[in-house]
């Protein structure tokens, strides 16, 4: 039995769903913009006895576009610089990238 059909179609699936659901510019290491799915989810933390909320920012983009270590690059979405502190290839194509806001200013 063949992986390549399944390679095929896992390829095709993948390019619809950036293609239809991105809702951001990405640029990664001032590399071409590419579309993305970005989350800036609220994140509550426990801090001993106290909390403390936050926010997670992350996108998805496609694994062909991340490059191998990726760790410390600078990510510009729509106007907004970032800093890859996580990537999370998802194994079908896909990587999660783990965001920190960067203390640099985005270009416009």
């Amino acid at each position: 039995m063949s992986i390549t059909p399944f390679a095929a179609l896992e390829s095709r699936v993948n390019n619809a769903v950036f293609a239809r659901l991105s809702n951001a510019l990405v640029s990664i290491d001032g590399g071409q913009a590419v579309g993305g799915i970005f989350d800036d989810a609220y994140a509550l933390a426990t801090v001993g006895a106290m909390g403390m909320a936050t926010s997670g920012p992350n996108v998805l983009v496609a694994a062909a576009v991340v490059p191998a270590n990726p760790h410390g690059l600078p990510v510009q979405i729509n106007s907004a610089a970032y800093v890859i502190v996580g990537s999370e290839p998802d194994g079908v194509g896909s990587t999660r990238l783990v965001l920190e806001r960067s203390t640099e200013a985005a270009a416009p």
